[in-house]
């Protein structure tokens, strides 16, 4: 008896800790990163980037690309076709202020944001 217990309250605790673990994740957030502190040490980490979208196009495939620049360089920046949609990709243009969380990538000796989450369309970002 004591030992199926002492089972239950260690499966509630487990529980009721990975859900504080989740709000908790959903509640931080990443921090601005600029355009020139991205290196190839942060290639696949997450970062966030906020600048001008300074060109945009969309391949045959769907696939839409985006060239983002903030004050301290230019960095290309990816939305595959299966999540551009859900992602907003298709609905910012050319000279959108944005904020884009993607994971850094190396794409033909070039660093590169894969988009992760939804784009925000800013006022001003600087």
């Amino acid at each position: 008896m004591e030992e199926k217990f002492i089972r239950n309250i260690s499966i509630i605790c487990s529980v009721v800790g990975l859900a504080l673990l989740f709000l908790i994740s959903k509640s931080v957030e990443l921090p601005q990163t600029k355009v020139n502190q991205i290196t190839v040490d942060d290639i696949g980490m997450n970062a966030k980037l906020c600048g001008e979208i300074i060109s945009k196009s969309v391949s045959k495939n769907q696939h839409v690309f985006f060239k983002l620049q903030d004050e301290t360089g230019v960095i290309d920046v990816v939305a595959f076709n299966s999540s551009a949609k859900s992602l907003g990709a298709y609905d910012v243009e050319k000279n959108d202020n944005v904020c884009i969380v993607g994971q850094v990538n190396e794409y033909q000796n070039r660093l590169e944001l894969i988009t992760k989450e939804r784009i925000q369309v800013m006022e001003n970002v600087y």
